[in-house]
């Protein structure tokens, strides 16, 4: 667990930040890309007609789900790993555990943003054969 004092917290501040940053811009992306398509009708005939409509619908909710999922994960593992602190009897519990193993480790964030990015970039892929290169797929 990330304490205070000889690179703690602040040193860690950055990170926080960041990950508050990308995980924005990743759910705005998630739902700005789909939203283009309500307002353009010609973009929706156009996808329907060279059948990618659902697959990167499909593809924009699994980058948003994912940051969600990452959320709520980190809202949940922060919340035990501080609770002690006000609550006792919480120290020492399996979500308290789970809580601090979670803080503890970077993978989970970074493959739930790897998945994010992969579903995103695939479908700006699809996009992209569908708009400027309709004859590569």
């Amino acid at each position: 667990m990330i304490k205070k004092g000889n690179g703690g917290i602040g040193a860690f501040e950055a990170y926080f930040e960041y990950n508050r940053i990308l995980r924005t811009w990743l759910v705005a992306f998630g739902i700005g890309g789909p939203a283009l398509f309500l307002v353009h009708k010609d973009i929706v005939q156009q996808l329907i007609a060279n059948n990618k409509l659902i697959q990167i619908g499909i593809l924009f909710m699994i980058g948003v789900i994912c940051q969600v999922i990452g959320a709520f994960l980190n809202k949940i593992a922060n919340w035990y790993v501080h609770l002690p602190t006000a609550k006792r009897g919480i120290k020492g519990t399996r979500l308290h555990s789970f809580g601090i193993w979670y803080v503890d480790h970077i993978w989970p964030d970074m493959g739930l943003d790897i998945l994010t990015i992969a579903a995103f970039g695939s479908a700006v892929w699809l996009l992209y054969t569908v708009f400027a290169c309709p004859r590569i797929i």
